[in-house]
């Protein structure tokens, strides 16, 4: 338990803003902890926006158009950047049509391009569309994805860890991959299996939800690992950046989706 927790601060001090101040042992076993505990990092993220949009809609005049935008800026806040500037990173490197090596040299140039920003402004605008879309539908469908977005897009960044190489022998995705075991994706498995039966405790109609991201979170995972084999040679923390930003906006759009065959 004292390992799973000191993994769990690990996690909320590389991957939050959330001002925790404790020297954790970076070992091996404290790092598969905080692998572990990615996912929990990600609903962790989600609760303030959640509450921000609750409080905002039935206390004061805001629109929905108002709160699905505090949403996602809150959203992105939480996490500080880090895995919207992978995305960045990787739109410049993936549209530059150049070799893998050179690629990867463009991902490691501190400077944004052109690709980078036109990226970002698509990603994200699309994300607020179907953010503000599912909220209008239905303010229990939406809290259910501020929180289950995150968790769902972090564990795809486990399966990452344990089928996808890595395209350098460096950097924070070697550093985590190294500390990656088998324990690590049944533990997250059981992470799933927990979420899955709060959500049948709430409401049965939130299972079917969630089943329907699993299965499109899984989608996502064979198309961020065959983008990443194919152009970058596999894994690097700015490809991992982008699977979590551009995995959250494919969620909200498939939550959407679920929201027609589901609420009917």
């Amino acid at each position: 338990m004292k390992l799973y927790i000191q993994g769990l601060i690990l996690a909320i001090q590389f991957f939050s803003v959330f001002p925790v101040k404790r020297e954790i042992p970076m070992e091996k076993k404290q790092l598969r902890g905080a692998i572990i505990s990615l996912p929990w990092v990600g609903i962790m993220i989600g609760v303030f926006p959640l509450m921000s949009a609750w409080i905002f809609l039935d206390y004061t005049l805001m629109s929905t158009f108002g709160a699905a935008g505090l949403t996602m800026a809150f959203s992105i806040i939480g996490s500080g950047g880090i895995h919207l500037d992978g995305w960045m990173d990787t739109s410049d490197a993936y549209f530059s049509y150049q070799p893998k090596e050179k690629r990867l040299a463009i991902m490691e140039d501190p400077r944004t391009g052109a690709f980078g920003v036109i990226s970002v402004i698509g990603l994200l605008f699309l994300r607020f569309i179907f953010i503000h879309e599912t909220l209008i539908v239905s303010f229990f469908t939406f809290a259910f994805g501020v929180l289950a977005v995150p968790f769902l897009s972090r564990l795809v960044l486990v399966f990452h860890f344990a089928w996808t190489p890595l395209a350098k022998e460096k950097g924070l995705s070697h550093w985590f991959a190294s500390a990656y075991s088998v324990g690590v994706l049944w533990a997250n498995l059981g992470n799933f299996i927990v979420l899955g039966a709060v959500a049948v405790l709430i409401d049965t109609d939130l299972l079917y939800m969630l089943a329907f991201l699993f299965l499109a979170a899984a989608g996502l995972y064979t198309m961020s690992r065959s983008i990443a084999l194919q152009s970058f040679g596999g894994m690097t923390g700015d490809v991992l950046g982008a699977t979590v930003e551009g995995g959250e906006t494919f969620l909200w759009i498939v939550l959407w989706i679920s929201t027609l065959f589901v609420m009917g």
